[in-house]
């Protein structure tokens, strides 16, 4: 049974994999142990019950299981439970299982069309130096396999395969369009920045089957780590091309926008926007950061299940869908 087969209580068996596991103690001293499991349909939250330290130890993050539990609702959402003292759940050794099952992500015609945006906006640039500068990039065949495997996040948003490039190119159209609609925008300079303000995520997150922070991730942070990479390919463009390939003067202002792309310091941006551009980005990332939580708990809740979801912990609410209104408005 897939996750997004899970819509009622009842007993549930299937293969999936462990995204989290946290030991835990209740007010009564009696261990349980909440886990977070999933496949590429979606993830759901596992209670066990009476779990001994040994049989914990088993469950740890990338594990995959077999597994037998009950759905049941708790606070207007489903979750599963499961009993220590049972025999719930087997190891799944590799060969016992296809990956691609816990892999969600971009693919196929959806990947070739994300690409078509990020290639043609670089070519509509008209400064060389950041034409240049995007080349180094996106031209090289090693780089664009990882940036067309990376993932946007850990979780939250864009947290699949190939969520780095998509994330990319909603957020580049939507600063083409914010750049028509405020002409007095350095286009060039909005559009170079939106295709490289994630870059650093390349170096902030590893792991086929679970997405893990990297040291660098965790103690530098993937907006220091971008403009770390995007400095060291301007002095590689000027070692080869000479100094006036890339002007000091484009430099600062990039770097601007690719570290005060959170917005807030609070939000983890070390400075905030002092460029319109820098502006335009900041809100273009929020925007598809935002509009990504909505479409997962759209996509993640079940059908003829009312037009309310389950309470939404990224965005620490119910949303409402208008989809499930009834076709008779």
């Amino acid at each position: 049974m897939e996750v997004k087969e899970i819509v009622k209580e009842g007993s549930i068996s299937g293969t999936y994999l462990v995204l989290d596991s946290q030991w835990r103690v209740a007010r009564n001293g009696k261990p349980f142990a909440t886990l977070r499991i999933g496949d590429q349909t979606g993830e759901i939250e596992l209670k066990v019950w009476d779990i001994s330290e040994d049989a914990f130890r088993q469950l740890h993050k990338g594990q995959v299981l077999k597994l037998e539990a009950a759905a049941k609702n708790y606070n207007g959402a489903l979750q599963l439970e499961a009993s220590g003292r049972e025999e719930f759940f087997r190891i799944c050794q590799e060969g016992q299982y296809d990956p691609a099952a816990f892999l969600p992500g971009v693919s196929g015609s959806e990947l070739k069309a994300l690409w078509q945006v990020v290639d043609q906006t670089r070519s509509e640039l008209k400064h060389p130096a950041y034409r240049l500068l995007l080349a180094h990039f996106f031209e090289t065949d090693e780089f664009r396999q990882r940036f067309n495997s990376a993932p946007g996040a850990m979780r939250i948003h864009h947290a699949y395969r190939g969520g780095l490039l998509e994330h990319t190119a909603m957020v580049v159209t939507i600063c083409q369009t914010a750049a028509t609609s405020y002409p007095e925008v350095n286009r060039d300079l909005l559009l170079t920045g939106a295709l490289l303000h994630d870059l650093g995520k390349l170096q902030s997150y590893s792991g086929e089957l679970v997405i893990e922070g990297t040291d660098q991730g965790k103690l530098i942070g993937h907006l220091m780590l971008g403009a770390q990479m995007v400095s060291e390919a301007i002095q590689a463009i000027r070692a080869t091309h000479g100094e006036e390939a890339f002007p000091a003067a484009l430099e600062m202002p990039l770097m601007h926008l690719i570290l005060s792309h959170h917005g807030e310091l609070e939000w983890g941006s070390p400075i905030q926007p002092a460029l319109l551009e820098a502006c335009l980005l900041h809100h273009a990332d929020h925007m598809d950061a935002e509009a990504a939580k909505f479409r997962e708990a759209r996509r993640n809740h079940p059908g003829q299940s009312g037009n309310w979801t389950p309470y939404n912990k990224a965005l620490k609410r119910s949303i409402y869908l208008l989809d499930a209104v009834g076709e008779e408005q």
